[in-house]
């Protein structure tokens, strides 16, 4: 598919997000007013999030898109792990004002109203957000766009919130209880903030260039091994920009190789390696073979034996 065709569709799926989350937020509204409940209250805050998130993922992904210039010469890719941070603090935001109105309505319980009506809206809330967090998720894995997946995982956390609060008014409707309503609240307001710092420590990790998850730079590995010419590599350096992905590996090869040569078997491997990686950019440089210095492979993991900083 094309640049421009993959480009397009993300901005599709990103404008349907926008419309779902909008009037999923409407039925919630209308659910809160008619019951009172700060349960539903604490649904309808986390949707408003969700509307601010997908304007916040509709504008990354236009700025995604844009071409490399002097000042950006690596692109502008990284825009959706910033979008996906933003959206992580809109999370904790949401929790921290679903936490404050809980904790004061517990202090101070009220009666609901209309719990039948309140309960059939918002279920049917829950439902549309289901569905929406199932279309979001798979054009997520088919574009290959962190923060579509982000989007999504917000989404779906957003669903088991609206299940929570449901089963917290039902509960209220049984029993009369009226402090299980702000109590269901406080559960729905952890359980956000769980999400949010998942949604932020992804987000950062990415930012500071984590690299490329380990079965991508297997990939890798095997068309290095598959490459007769080359003798050996070290210093394979991988990390994730929105979705573009970038590699860096210094190949050793004969050393009576002349020019030509080697940047022909260099072209052939960046070929290879693309067709491997979806948006990959490489940077190969070749070495000569050494014996006893340049003379076989070191893998990443063998450059990093420990995970804890030396």
């Amino acid at each position: 598919m094309l640049d421009s065709d993959t480009a397009r569709l993300r901005r599709r799926v990103a404008t349907v997000s926008l419309i779902g989350a909008t009037g999923v937020l409407g039925m919630k509204t209308l659910a809160w007013v008619l019951t009172g409940s700060v349960g539903l209250a604490s649904d309808a805050a986390e949707s408003i999030v969700n509307v601010i998130a997908a304007v916040t993922l509709l504008a990354a992904i236009r700025v995604s898109r844009t071409p490399p210039d002097y000042q950006h010469p690596y692109g502008h890719e990284k825009v959706e792990d910033l979008s996906s941070a933003f959206e992580a603090g809109l999370i904790l935001l949401a929790s921290a004002l679903i936490t404050v109105t809980a904790l004061a309505r517990l202090i101070t319980p009220q009666p609901l109203d209309r719990l039948g009506v309140g309960l059939i809206v918002s279920g049917g809330s829950a439902v549309a957000n289901g569905a929406l967090a199932w279309f979001l998720f798979h054009w997520a894995g088919r574009l290959d766009s962190q923060a579509l997946r982000a989007n999504a995982r917000h989404i779906r956390t957003d669903v088991w919130t609206s299940v929570g609060v449901l089963a917290g008014i039902g509960l209220v409707a049984v029993s009369g209880v009226q402090r299980l309503d702000p109590l269901v609240a406080l559960i729905v307001a952890v359980q956000i903030a769980r999400e949010g710092f998942l949604v932020l420590a992804g987000a950062t990790s990415r930012l500071l260039d984590e690299r490329l998850p380990e079965h991508e730079e297997r990939r890798v590995l095997e068309v290095l091994g598959a490459e007769p010419r080359i003798r050996g590599f070290h210093r394979l350096r991988s990390r994730r920009s929105g979705r573009a992905r970038f590699l860096e590996v210094d190949v050793f090869v004969d050393p009576t190789s002349t020019v030509a040569d080697a940047h022909l078997l260099v072209e052939g491997l960046e070929d290879r390696l693309q067709r491997r990686l979806p948006n990959l950019v490489t940077t190969v440089h070749v070495e000569p073979f050494v014996p006893g210095r340049r003379d076989g492979q070191v893998e990443p993991r063998d450059e990093y034996p420990r995970d804890e900083p030396t």
